[in-house]
């Protein structure tokens, strides 16, 4: 039986048409629109249900050709550590907003990053029936944002190496002024040592002269006598004349070499700055006895602790070595073995302590977290990984809470006179290079620790 629709039927119809329309062509335009954005519907299984041209643009040669189309095709090589590679679709569909902050693709050979976002549409509160959702998914192009916080870095890398470069400038014109005083205590105590000595031999020789000159005016009777005597003051001072050359000779023999070894510092550390420069720095570690670098540091502050009155007291096992950059770690321990002085002065004058002691210690502990392993080359002994653990503790004006936690920053110092640029490049050094350095004090006039803790690689 045919109806003929009323006007107002057929008036609602055209109107529920054009609203179907445009609400196609808003929907379109919103796909359409969203440039560097590409925006698909998918269902539950990742089955493509509509896209915007931005991703039919970008992603169409690396779809599978397949139909139905899957999202889970798309090339992700990376997430970042928001989730799995393999499970990223599930990831977003997981709960009913879901986001993958950076993700990685190479597509036609060209690396690109996307930011992906997931809400769920079509999904009824309380609702189990997962079949019936769908998902808008928005992959927005971020690529030229990460290149340019690429660059961002690699400027900052940049800006870092030369301030890096100053700031080791600055530490090694410190540390070759710290080997130069040392050296310049060195040769005073050579010069004033010999200087009286060169006039010695000459009155040993008058005197001599004198002896026998006066022969002429001795009796017969006493003569024998007096020659005998003679013998004896000639022997006497034949004695001290050699004892005055091994005295030359041993200082000659010490000091001197310490000299040359401060000089020799003062050479490698200029070696090593230089190669800075040439940003070609080449491994500089060495197998370091322990015992000899702190003895060849306490020769160079050794008129200080004479002058101030420091015991300095040393407990280093002879047959603790380490392989280490030598130069670094002498300028380390010298600076804060200074610091220390300054620090048991400081407390004296306040009248904190009555008399001034630095002591240095070094034992080897077992590595942390280290298991034995049998040396099957060393008649099955056990081997253990093991650690050198270096304090150097004063009795000095120790440290305040805010001095603790600053003394390792560039800049901050407590002396009137100080850069602040000692501890902190000693600092970056061992953090550099997997070991630590740390600090204690039970507060003002009550001394400091600090210790250094040197971590062998592998």
């Amino acid at each position: 039986m045919y109806t003929t629709q009323s006007p107002i039927t057929r008036q609602y119809e055209t109107d529920i048409n054009r609203l179907q329309q445009d609400l196609e062509q808003i929907n379109k335009s919103l796909f359409d629109a969203t440039a560097h954005t590409a925006i698909l519907l998918v269902n539950p299984k990742g089955e493509l249900l509509q896209t915007n041209n931005y991703f039919h643009q970008v992603f169409d040669s690396v779809m599978d050709s397949l139909y139905p189309q899957k999202i889970q095709t798309l090339p992700i090589t990376n997430t970042y550590g928001s989730c799995p590679t393999d499970a990223w679709f599930e990831f977003l569909t997981f709960k009913d907003e879901r986001m993958l902050p950076k993700v990685e693709m190479t597509i036609e050979g060209k690396l690109l990053y996307f930011t992906i976002i997931s809400t769920v549409i079509n999904h009824t509160e309380g609702s189990s029936d997962k079949h019936r959702e769908s998902y808008i998914l928005s992959l927005t192009d971020i690529t030229n944002v990460v290149e340019l916080h690429k660059n961002e870095i690699s400027i900052s890398k940049e800006l870092a190496y030369k301030q890096g470069i100053f700031d080791v400038t600055s530490e090694y014109i410190h540390n070759i002024g710290n080997i130069v005083t040392g050296a310049q205590h060195l040769s005073e105590r050579i010069i004033k040592n010999l200087e009286p000595m060169q006039f010695f031999f000459k009155y040993f020789d008058h005197i001599k002269e004198q002896l026998l000159g006066n022969r002429s005016f001795i009796r017969e009777e006493a003569a024998e006598e007096y020659l005998k005597n003679l013998k004896k003051v000639e022997m006497s001072l034949n004695i001290i004349e050699s004892s005055l050359t091994d005295t030359i000779k041993n200082v000659l023999d010490t000091d001197m070499k310490s000299l040359q070894k401060s000089i020799s510092n003062i050479a490698t550390t200029i070696a090593f700055q230089q190669e800075l420069y040439k940003n070609t720095k080449t491994n500089m570690d060495e197998v370091v006895k322990l015992s000899e670098l702190i003895g060849e540091i306490r020769s160079v502050i050794e008129p200080q602790l004479f002058r101030h009155d420091i015991l300095l007291m040393l407990d280093v096992p002879s047959e603790l070595t380490f392989n280490i950059n030598r130069i670094h770690l002498f300028n380390g321990l010298l600076n804060l073995l200074k610091n220390s002085i300054h620090a048991v002065n400081t407390a004296y004058n306040d009248k904190y302590i009555l008399s001034k002691m630095i002591k240095i210690s070094a034992r080897s502990v077992p590595r942390e977290g280290s298991f034995f392993e049998l040396d099957m080359m060393m008649n099955d002994s056990i081997v253990m990984a093991e650690d050198i653990v270096i304090d150097v503790y004063d009795n000095g004006i120790g440290m305040d809470e805010t001095t603790i936690k600053n003394v390792f920053l560039q800049g901050f110092t407590t002396k009137h006179d100080g850069h602040g640029l000692g501890l902190h490049s000693f600092a970056n050094f061992l953090t550099g290079n997997g070991h630590t350095i740390t600090c204690k004090s039970e507060g003002i006039g009550k001394g400091s620790l600090f210790t250094i803790t040197l971590t062998p690689e592998g």
